[in-house]
């Protein structure tokens, strides 16, 4: 992007205002409390990528801009504290490198005695570096083009989104219909990446015989882009027009098929970022599934396929639904395992938070369906270069898991988690098929 290779000290001194905003009662738990104990190296995806992208190693710097703006004698003495902005260029360099090697997936979280959530901590250590023109190009051209509504403006994307609306025609949706009782949310990025999860989830809508509708429009790419680089007025932006459009239609529930980190911003940061106390309900679709089977309402297909689950973690460790996919899978396979790390502890897939939408293999399929090349700085490219090596050997746990599971299908509910293991099991040599939830509960509907 413009400017990648350029810094300025004094506007990196300016922009730690930005990060000060967030600086509430939580975040000062996080960033006075840690003990440097070290435990939560253990499940940290990217701890296996190198040391220094450990959770307190990457939190720290977001702890150096803190302590010279609120603690007295880091404010006095910054040099004796490591307090303060970064000063050059190649020091903003591996900062950035160190943000971008974090999932957000919460493995800390749980891990930390104290409570301690480093992700939130290097979420706002991205927004800090976006003020100092360091958001990765593919990702920057995303959030401007989302904040402006402006996505269906290139003819690849508006034929991905088209095309969607044509067998979503051909299904018998209706469009923005006021006060269903469900909305169902999807976005542009489920349309182009798993086109399935969206037809999937219509029928099983429709078996489940609830009164639901959709846009006709993609609200947003995924949920606000903005937030994965930390860019508050973007995210603000977004959400608002999706709040009201949520609002006219009026309904009781909105329902997700995409249960990555779509579910935590409608569920928990919608409300929150638009300062309203909201008259809907956020679920994803296997809750409806679950009721649904536990009332007698719908059946499947038994099949003895193999077939395991990854949990993403936003809506697993995050949002609680461990078991329910694990109810609904096991009524449509005999052959159904769980991972090795099931549960709370479940590992993360190593992509998440952007990492695998910027990554070069990602580029490469962005610029094919953008029609356009993306201009990168040499930093930048050798940036991502090494990101995706980074990245696969973070995935590798989760590659490994699966492998030991035998299964010939993987089935998720994250369309970052079905691009990152796609990529992740391809370079490891580990056939398996993937597929998204929805997907695979309607193809097996008896």
């Amino acid at each position: 992007m413009s400017g990648w290779e350029n810094f300025n000290p004094e506007e990196a001194k300016v922009a730690m205002g930005s990060a000060l905003k967030h600086l509430d009662p939580v975040m000062l738990h996080f960033f006075e409390n840690c003990v440097n104990c070290g435990l939560c190296e253990v499940n940290c995806p990217y701890t296996a990528a190198g040391e220094e992208y450990g959770p307190v190693e990457k939190a720290e710097l977001l702890r150096k801009l803190y302590r010279a703006q609120v603690q007295i004698l880091p404010r006095i003495f910054p040099w004796l504290f490591g307090a303060g902005p970064p000063k050059t260029k190649e020091e903003v360099d591996k900062w950035v490198e160190k943000a971008y090697r974090c999932t957000n997936c919460g493995l800390c979280y749980v891990t930390c005695p104290f409570g301690i959530h480093s992700g939130e901590m290097i979420k706002v250590l991205r927004g800090y570096l976006a003020r100092v023109g360091r958001v990765p190009t593919l990702l920057k051209a995303m959030i401007d083009a989302e904040a402006s509504n402006t996505l269906l403006e290139n003819k690849g994307l508006k034929e991905i989104w088209s095309n969607m609306l044509d067998k979503l025609r051909e299904e018998g949706v209706e469009f923005n219909k006021k006060n269903a009782k469900y909305l169902y949310v999807t976005s542009l990025a489920e349309a182009m990446m798993t086109p399935g999860s969206v037809i999937g989830a219509v029928k099983l809508f429709k078996k489940l015989g609830i009164d639901w509708t959709m846009s006709d429009q993609p609200l947003s790419m995924r949920a606000p882009i903005g937030s994965l680089a930390g860019d508050d007025e973007a995210t603000r932006v977004v959400a608002r027009r999706i709040y009201d459009y949520i609002k006219d239609m009026n309904p009781e529930y909105i329902v997700l098929t995409d249960g990555g980190y779509p579910y935590t911003f409608f569920r928990f940061d919608l409300p929150r970022i638009v300062g309203e106390k909201p008259s809907f309900k956020v679920v994803h679709i296997v809750e409806l599934v679950e009721e649904a089977l536990h009332e007698g309402k719908i059946k499947f297909k038994t099949t003895s396929e193999r077939i395991t689950w990854h949990s993403p973690c936003k809506m697993g460790r995050f949002g609680g639904l461990i078991e329910e996919p694990v109810k609904v899978l096991s009524q449509v396979s005999s052959g159904f395992v769980k991972l090795g790390s099931h549960g709370i502890f479940n590992k993360c897939c190593g992509g998440g938070s952007s990492i695998a939408c910027i990554v070069p293999p990602t580029q490469e399929m962005m610029e094919k369906i953008l029609g356009m090349s993306l201009q990168l700085t040499a930093s930048e490219k050798s940036f991502l270069d090494k990101l995706y090596k980074d990245m696969l050997v973070a995935g590798k746990a989760k590659v490994d898991e699966i492998k030991e599971t035998g299964a010939s299908t993987v089935v998720t509910a994250c369309v970052g988690c079905m691009h990152t293991i796609g990529m992740t099991t391809k370079a490891y040599g580990v056939n398996v098929k993937l597929k998204m939830l929805s997907e695979f509960l309607a193809e097996n509907l008896e």
